[in-house]
């Protein structure tokens, strides 16, 4: 309420005339409510419930009874010379109940129809609430006229608390794990600390950058750096806080936002989650022009309303720039769009040391395994393990982080706490262990660039059994279509184990099933590697995000070509399940020695999981898979001198 208050009174300061409208408002406010108790009804005599009225008419104690129609009173006269009131409802029928009993107990009853209004009555109930409305009408216009926004300009100042001006106490000292991206943002923070290397060249900085990435890859981080390395202003606002149900509130918080930043310059403007605010226009059905394009409307304007000198840069966050508006992206505005992908395993163990470099960590801790357990998480996730194995620590009564520690923090990660309410029997026990035993001697032998490092039976989450851990030597950006077979092998060999053993499948490869559905589909529809549809991508979304992809695929895309899609779909996942079953057969001595062992320890990982599998014999899928070592792959000619 202060707040709101706040704003009211924030553009009144400037203008003698909105100042008088604010205090007359607030004067007549206040006068209303002091004369809305003096035009209440007033009786005399005591007050007296109806029912006890029609007692004393009962009893022949009235003499004469007269009715207020609009206060809906009666008024009574008692034969001792006293007078006394009781209320009525309004309501016809009650109204003549009461005109009835009166009259039958001999009582004479007057009306009163009250067409006298007094001229107090007049002035509260009609005419100050108009002059309240007038006035308060006249400041929103008076104030529209300086702050735009249709007279609620006064609005667009809530909120102001979350881009007040501040300086970012983070450098890229505090960053690790994105280096492409440090490199880029260089430029940003040489051009705001000292621009006129810039202009002595005549090269002009990017006046806006885009940050690209999954969540939790450290967007707002990277923001807050580049600031920090600038020494300049951070003036931080998310999209969606742009976007109201009032119109031309969003356009009046982009101009609000964009005027600090000028005074405040250098300065650095971030807009998280930019794809609230700057939508494409027009998408979907029914979309007009709406607030939220309001909204872009202005942010567009604004960023073309400064030029170089100005010492600003527009820095946005999204992960989802393919549904952005085109005019966000040209050059000019969003000059630059810089990538942050998940990071390496390189990138993983500096996340990794940068989080834990003020924790104790174990001797036999080893941040490099670590990251090389971690394929694929982003570096909130890895912050998140650390965390998890501080907690982990502090409630086993530890000093420093174990390497136990830390592997049980990924899979809390991953899957969630281990379930202890819940037992398995022996029989549910047997089959997961085949299944992960399964996994493991298939990526051993068909020899895996990701291999199995860690096997454990343990329930977690809503999962009744967990997945192999994957040891990973180096992140793949190319794979190859053999690559992916072997990938698809190896998802599948569960579902082959358990079929082997029961001759049947259990409810605990639907994960994997719905994976190798996912990737053979993207084999065959992204990737080009089906010899019956030939090298071409199907079922690409050209239209707008908000169609839906089933309209979009079935429009561009004949019926015939998407059965055939599913046939190949279901041959790929088939043909590995077919390979996975041999690779099995050929060891299926290691998969019941690495199951037992697992019915036995629960978790098997290290040296302890190389030796049961220190049997396992190499398989070739004969061509299916073959030929995708990435030592064997051959090198480029060097280059010509």
């Amino acid at each position: 309420m202060l707040e709101f208050l706040g704003a009211l009174t924030q553009p009144a300061r400037k203008d003698p005339l909105s100042t008088f409208l604010l205090l007359a408002s607030i004067g007549l406010t206040i006068l209303f409510f002091a004369l809305l108790g003096s035009i209440q009804p007033k009786s005399p005599g005591r007050q007296v419930p109806l029912s006890e009225a029609y007692k004393l008419a009962r009893q022949h104690q009235l003499e004469a009874v007269t009715l207020l129609d609009e206060d809906s009173r009666a008024v009574m006269n008692l034969k001792d010379g006293t007078q006394a009131w009781a209320a009525y409802p309004q309501s016809d029928a009650q109204t003549s109940q009461l005109l009835r009993r009166l009259s039958a107990a001999g009582v004479t009853v007057d009306v009163d129809q009250q067409t006298f209004v007094p001229t107090r009555k007049i002035i509260v109930q009609f005419l100050l609430p108009i002059l309240i409305l007038v006035c308060l009408f006249a400041y929103f216009m008076r104030i529209g006229q300086d702050g735009g926004a249709g007279g609620f300009a006064a609005f667009s100042s809530i909120g102001k608390r979350s881009r007040k001006k501040r300086k970012a106490s983070i450098t890229f000292q505090d960053v690790a794990g994105v280096g492409d991206a440090v490199a880029e943002l260089r430029e940003i923070r040489d051009y705001l600390a000292d621009p006129t290397r810039y202009e002595e060249l005549g090269a002009h900085a990017p006046k806006g950058v885009l940050l690209v990435g999954p969540p939790g890859t450290g967007k707002t981080l990277i923001a807050r750096a580049t600031s920090g390395e600038a020494d300049a202003s951070f003036f931080s606002m998310s999209g969606s806080d742009f976007v109201e149900s009032l119109v031309g509130v969003g356009a009046a918080r982009v101009r609000d936002l964009f005027d600090r930043a000028r005074k405040n310059a250098p300065a650095i403007v971030f807009i998280d989650e930019l794809d609230a605010a700057g939508r494409r226009r027009g998408a979907g059905i029914g979309q007009g022009n709406d607030e939220r394009e309001q909204t872009l409307n202005q942010l567009l304007v604004e960023m073309d309303g400064f030029g170089a000198e100005a010492g600003i840069v527009v820095m946005g966050a999204t992960n989802r720039p393919d549904i952005l508006d085109p005019a966000l992206l040209r050059p000019g505005r969003f000059d630059r769009q810089v990538t942050i992908d998940v990071p390496d395993v390189h990138g993983r163990a500096e996340i990794l040391g940068l989080h834990a470099k003020d924790k104790p960590l174990a001797p036999d801790a080893s941040l490099i395994e670590i990251a090389r357990l971690t394929p694929g998480f982003t570096g909130a996730e890895l912050a998140n393990v650390i965390n998890e194995a501080a907690l982990l620590t502090v409630r086993g009564g530890e000093r420093a982080m174990t390497q136990k520690t830390l592997e049980e923090a990924i899979d809390r990660v991953v899957a969630g706490p281990a379930k202890k309410s819940h037992v398995l029997t022996q029989a549910e026990r047997w089959v997961i262990a085949v299944h992960e035993a399964s996994h493991a001697v298939v990526t051993r032998s068909i020899g895996q660039t990701i291999s199995a490092q860690k096997l454990s039976i343990v329930a977690r989450g809503r999962q009744m059994g967990t997945a192999a851990h994957m040891l990973v030597d180096r992140d793949q950006v190319v794979e190859q279509e053999p690559d992916l077979r072997r990938t698809l092998v190896a998802i599948v060999a569960g579902a082959a184990g358990e079929r082997i053993e029961y001759g049947c499948l259990s409810t605990g490869v639907h994960d994997d099933l719905h994976a190798a559905t996912q990737l053979a589909r993207r084999m065959v529809a992204s990737f080009g590697m089906s010899d019956a549809l030939g090298p071409v991508t199907i079922g690409e979304r050209e239209g707008e995000v908000f169609l839906g992809a089933s309209l979009q695929d079935l429009g561009s895309v004949g019926q015939s070509t998407l059965d055939l899609i599913d046939r190949e779909v279901e041959r790929l996942v088939g043909e590995a399940i077919e390979k996975a079953t041999a690779v099995l057969q050929r060891n299926w001595g290691a998969v019941e020695e690495t199951a037992e062992a697992l019915l036995e320890h629960e978790t098997l990982s290290g040296v302890a999981l190389d030796a049961v599998l220190s049997t396992v014999q190499q398989h070739s899928l004969n061509g299916w898979g073959a030929g995708n070592d990435r030592e064997s792959l051959r090198e480029p000619p060097p280059p010509t001198p």
